[in-house]
């Protein structure tokens, strides 16, 4: 992400918004940048659970709004876009459960 390169104001919380292409549920959270290199690009640390809680795995639009407000979530209160994109959510894959049991084969003659 590039965020910091149309930034009008200074030191900004940045609102994010995720919009599911399927369901077009909408979900939104502030984030700060944590990057070291904003010259080059920006960096967010977003944890699901935590700063959102998604419902489903696939593909989003986001947007990214400069804001004054570290508590706003109304894009409609913001100064101004920075960002739009495409973002996928994917669930890590859970440790499959494994069962060790012998296999006994049995023969029937008559």
């Amino acid at each position: 992400m590039t965020v910091t390169e149309l930034t009008t104001i200074p030191n900004p919380a940045y609102l994010f918004e995720f919009i599911h292409e399927q369901s077009f549920k909408e979900y939104r959270c502030v984030l700060n940048n944590i990057s070291t290199a904003t010259p080059r690009f920006d960096e967010f640390l977003l944890i699901d659970g935590v700063d959102v809680n998604f419902d489903y795995n696939g593909y989003y639009i986001y947007n990214i709004y400069e804001q004054q407000s570290p508590g706003n979530l109304d894009p409609a209160l913001t100064v101004s876009m920075v960002e739009t994109g495409r973002a996928e959510v994917i669930e890590l894959d859970s440790p499959a459960n494994e069962y060790d049991s012998p296999i006994y084969f049995n023969i029937y003659e008559q």
